[in-house]
């Protein structure tokens, strides 16, 4: 278990789960793989070269018209992935943890913000959060149970 979280003093903050009917593999297969979030996860409109990810993986990406520049923090294949995000205006900080529950697997999301826009507008940051948390979780069921046809980049 990783001792990496988000930041739990945070204002703005939420979490997020959900039971996938699809292995904790299959569904680490898609998470661990940032290359691939724009063909399933609606809120990610592109993520540039990435390759293996460990621990200090570098990475930069774009989601809600902001640009997020990541460092993986923490990573315990296929249970536990955590990183560090940067924009002009917030800290992020974002885990994802998956669980076998027999034949299928529980997935939790969480992610805190720090800086100028959560010190602000706490409130509207936590509700951006939470929104981003749980349709990435839908798209990512929708993806891993095979219920829709992938999208092209």
């Amino acid at each position: 278990m990783s001792l990496f979280d988000i930041d739990l003093t945070s204002r703005a903050k939420a979490r997020a789960s959900i039971i996938i009917a699809a292995s904790q593999d299959a569904i680490w297969a898609r998470i661990a793989d940032p290359e691939t979030w724009p063909n399933w996860n609606s809120g990610v409109e592109w993520v540039g070269a990435v390759g293996r990810l460990t621990v200090g993986t570098k990475f930069e990406w774009r989601a809600g018209d902001m640009t997020i520049r990541s460092i993986v923090q923490a990573l315990d294949a296929p249970s536990f992935i955590g990183w560090t995000g940067r924009t002009p205006l917030i800290s992020a900080r974002h885990i994802w943890r998956l669980m076998p529950e027999g034949a299928h697997t529980r997935v939790e999301t969480a992610e805190s913000f720090r800086g100028a826009y959560a010190a602000l507008l706490p409130g509207h940051a936590k509700r951006i959060i939470q929104n981003a948390l749980e349709q990435g979780l839908a798209d990512l069921k929708v993806e891993c149970e095979g219920r829709r046809p992938r999208r092209v980049a």
